[in-house]
């Protein structure tokens, strides 16, 4: 397969391989569906493929097994794999697991045993991946561990629950790691487990998809009229694999919008990545999100085979009866093509609008610093696809505030604390820059293609010297001519039909500049406009006008008549004679230390790691 390898792909590919299996073990599962299909002027028989994939991937004699190599304690990829197995194998029980050997079976269920043995602790989503393992395991009467079942099910979802369909991807409530895992992650392993095991436990299966169904009444709101999605977070890869959730959803009653919604949501949003290229002329899965986007994008975690996790959109599909009325059913619009709108959601501290069929989303409180700038942005956006982080000193300044000393940027990496409103977002985090931190305080009012961005920052060392940058939104282009610069009015716009641009209200010193990428997820290359800073001062405001929309009539844009932080923490604007008011937000000592002390830690090490690097080099060369 082609891509990026990684430890996974020694041998082969397991995870290309498990990850379809979704989509055939769903179509399998109605006997009366035809094994042989043809596509490509090619014949494929499902049932005998899916029949040498369990028998000889869980075989350890075969050269194909699955579970070759060491076992990695606790956290092995293969445990992730499992659960698709034990699903799989319940799945087609009539057609493939009922024509086994017993010896034959007893491989299978030796495989899952061996990645299916009880952790430590629970970390994250994981969890749901035991979970099918047994109840898989459990619904094909063979040996399973109940207890495993019941801590997951019973105690750790209750455990990091956040209320409205949101699960906390972490230990416990608190770390704020809201993703697509909670649709990927988290909806779909808890459906696949309702049909698995849920009806001995009826009332926590009822409750259980009650959460499932909270929050599929959300998700539509993160899709563009065109049927892209706002594109945040890790694991990007697997693409339209978020659709397996909601036509589960569907299929146990759970999805509370229209079938004819369900059906222009999964159309358009696969005709999205289809049209750009995500998959590839022989029919095979990109790393990256399209053609022509970053292969950045890409996690180390992630080999060739692993962005068939978009293939539980099929193992959705073809879960569904042939006459079930999802077929036949119109076609019906989606939130983004009704009208604009604005939707606050505080778990995660996000709150998405809807302006001209296109989709931003403003984060004020989910983070996860492992993986930089596809959480640490302050805004993400349809029509403005983000820039990746090219590396740990280098993270894209699309979107966000950065700060850079001797060369080295940095970017947010621990939230103290957030709020949400309708009318803006207020976060206060900490950036680590070359060993220390310092603390930034930002408000964004939002003014439909505008909005207005303000920062408080306090240094905690302030004898070195430090300089802000701010992006304006990322516009992304492919071949072709390189967009236009706009000045005017002391604005600094990029255009291309669309049109991203930046003013300087406060704060900043530098000239506005445009700058040039080829990190972006979605486009070939990218443009931003830019604003800079010279050295801060120990506390110091930075306040700014971002757009982002159609090329815009200045005589339309937002007159901004105040906007300063007042001495008991409010921060003021007066926007086209109105007032906004957005109260303080306090951060507990306990967290700043915390916040404090581990992201201090861990750019030490990051500087440790680089002079241990210089080294190794020069004595490499040396014995060159």
């Amino acid at each position: 397969m082609e891509g990026i390898r990684n430890g996974a792909d020694v041998g082969g590919s397991y995870e290309g391989a498990i990850r379809m299996l979704g989509g055939i073990g769903s179509w399998l599962a109605y006997p009366q569906r035809p094994s042989q299909l043809e596509w490509a002027g090619e014949t494929y028989d499902l049932e005998a493929l899916l029949h040498r994939a369990l028998v000889n991937g869980c075989n350890p004699a075969s050269p194909g097994y699955w579970g070759a190599g060491k076992l990695r304690k606790d956290w092995d990829q293969r445990t992730v794999e499992s659960a698709q197995v034990a699903y799989v194998a319940w799945q087609t029980r009539e057609r493939i697991w009922a024509h086994l050997s017993a010896v034959e079976q007893g491989h299978v269920v030796d495989f899952l045993d061996r990645f299916g043995q009880r952790p430590s602790r629970w970390l994250n989503n994981w969890a749901l991946f035991w979970v099918l393992n047994h109840a898989g395991r459990k619904a094909l009467h063979s040996t399973f561990d109940q207890s495993i079942l019941d801590d997951v099910i019973f105690n750790y979802l209750d455990k990091i629950y956040c209320g409205d369909g949101w699960y906390d991807d972490a230990p416990q409530r608190g770390a704020r790691h809201f993703d697509n895992y909670q649709t990927w992650g988290f909806a779909t392993h808890i459906l696949e487990w309702a049909l698995l095991d849920g009806s001995s436990v009826p009332e926590r299966r009822d409750e259980l998809l009650e959460r499932v169904r909270a929050w599929m009444a959300h998700f539509p709101y993160f899709f563009a009229a065109d049927g892209a999605f706002c594109e945040f977070g890790r694991s990007l890869t697997y693409k339209f694999g978020r659709l397996g959730a909601p036509l589960l959803a569907y299929r146990l009653g759970v999805w509370p919008h229209s079938v004819g919604m369900l059906k222009r949501l999964v159309s358009r949003h696969l005709r999205w990545y289809v049209e750009r290229g995500a998959i590839r002329p022989d029919g095979t899965v990109r790393q990256s999100l399209t053609e022509l986007g970053s292969p950045l994008v890409k996690e180390t975690y992630i080999s060739t085979g692993a962005p068939y996790w978009a293939m539980q959109v099929f193992a959705g599909l073809w879960s569904l009866p042939d006459d079930d009325p999802f077929w036949t059913a119109n076609e019906e619009a989606i939130p983004a093509e009704q009208s604009n709108f604005v939707k606050v959601f505080p778990q995660p501290g996000w709150v998405i609008t809807a302006k001209d069929g296109q989709i931003t989303q403003y984060n004020a409180g989910s983070l996860d610093s492992r993986f930089g700038g596809r959480y640490a942005k302050l805004w993400y956006s349809t029509r403005t696809p983000f820039d990746i982080d090219t590396t740990a000193d280098a993270p894209s300044v699309d979107s966000c505030l950065c700060l850079s000393d001797n060369g080295r940027r940095g970017q947010r990496t621990h939230i103290l604390s957030k709020a949400v409103n309708r009318n803006w977002v207020r976060s206060r985090y900490i950036i680590p820059v070359d060993g220390h931190s310092h603390i930034v305080d930002t408000t964004i009012v939002i003014l439909g293609d505008t909005h207005l961005c303000a920062h408080h920052i306090t240094r905690h060392w302030a004898t070195k010297k430090v300089i802000a940058e701010q992006g304006s939104a990322s516009l992304g282009f492919n071949d072709g001519p390189v967009p236009a610069t706009r000045v005017e009015d002391g604005w600094l716009f990029v255009e291309s039909g669309n049109s991203v641009g930046i003013k300087a209200l406060r704060g900043y010193s530098g000239t506005p500049r445009v700058r040039f990428e080829q990190s972006n997820i979605v486009y070939a290359k990218s443009s931003l406009a830019v604003l800079t800073t010279e050295s801060l001062k120990q506390r110091q405001e930075l306040i700014c006008l971002v757009y982002a929309g159609y090329p815009p009539d200045l005589g339309r844009l937002p007159k901004i008549e105040r906007a300063e932080w007042l001495r008991d923490g409010r921060f003021i604007a007066q926007v086209n004679g109105e007032i906004v008011v957005v109260p303080p937000i306090a951060s507990s000592l306990r967290l700043l230390q915390y916040s404090w002390t581990s992201s201090r830690v861990w750019t030490t090490a990051q500087r440790i790691a680089r002079r241990a690097r210089k080294y190794i080099l020069a004595v490499k060369d040396k014995l060159i």
